[in-house]
């Protein structure tokens, strides 16, 4: 039992930094930016699960976990080149989570998370623009909320290390075809849990794809999904059994209300969870300010 709680916690404390660290992207995200312009944006995003899965299968307890996080993100884009856009960019993530019913054992949890720092390289491989390639490495600063003595925490305590690749093509002015892949690594956490454990985990892998639709320049739409898996965790050397292996469905719509502000609404949910908290509920609001 100690050890499926201390997997339980550990995936929890994941699913608190998600909305960081997994660094989804959504559909025309990885566009060049115009030259020399920067761009302000809010996130404001809502996740409910009302199931927990261990190793394929559904825990009969009651375990439910709602999230909710504000991230301000800015980004600032010049081009050394024609065809080469350089990024530079910040994430600043507020997290507060509820553990309920079954689970109300691990608490709750809020504050500062991670903050991420990251230099997007995007490079336009045609001269009629059809092609973009996309490499960005990320670095997560142990900056967040973090105790010991608490089973949920918003911070990871560890520095997090994100290579991420995107490529999109242009079918035509009105439609693209956007997918991208990425892994991260993690240094260890040696002040895991009330007895100061040691936490390592092994790489995690994210492949996302999406269909997105231009109905006008200042419109568009999008379809697509993700899959997770790796990022089995080890505590004191010893297996936690807790491999991720899940994916999820998202839509999107997106609108400039005034030329440079964009608005951005997202939902979806998981599909299938082989390890952890199913989603059942996830929605984004974003704000965008191109300056």
């Amino acid at each position: 039992m100690k050890k499926s709680v201390t997997a339980i916690a550990t995936l929890v404390t994941a699913t608190l930094c998600s909305p960081a660290y997994a660094l989804e992207f959504s559909p025309g995200d990885y566009e060049m930016l115009p030259a020399d312009k920067s761009l302000a944006l809010a996130y404001f995003q809502y996740s409910h699960s009302d199931d927990y899965y261990s190793q394929g299968k559904k825990v009969a307890a009651d375990y439910r976990l709602r999230t909710q996080a504000t991230l301000l993100r800015f980004i600032h884009g010049f081009r050394p080149a024609e065809n080469i856009s350089i990024e530079p960019q910040v994430i600043i993530p507020l997290v507060s989570a509820d553990a309920m019913g079954d689970a109300r054992f691990l608490g709750n949890s809020s504050g500062l998370g991670d903050v991420i720092f990251g230099v997007p390289f995007k490079f336009n491989l045609d001269a009629q623009g059809r092609d973009l390639l996309s490499l960005a490495p990320f670095i997560y600063a142990p900056t967040g909320a973090y105790d010991p003595q608490k089973a949920l925490n918003v911070g990871e305590n560890r520095w997090r290390y994100l290579l991420q690749g995107v490529w999109i093509h242009h079918f035509s002015t009105s439609w693209a075809f956007e997918t991208g892949a990425d892994v991260s690594w993690v240094t260890a956490n040696d002040a895991y849990g009330a007895n100061s454990s040691t936490l390592r985990q092994s790489p995690r892998y994210e492949y996302q794809a999406y269909l997105r639709y231009n109905l006008t320049p200042a419109t568009q739409f999008g379809i697509g999904g993700g899959w997770i898996t790796g990022a089995e965790s080890r505590v004191n050397g010893n297996a936690q059994d807790d491999r991720l292996n899940s994916s999820y469905l998202r839509l999107s719509a997106a609108h400039f209300v005034l030329p440079g502000v964009q608005l951005q609404l997202s939902g979806g949910r998981d599909i299938k969870v082989e390890q952890g908290f199913r989603q059942d509920t996830n929605i984004s609001l974003r704000l965008g300010l191109l300056f």
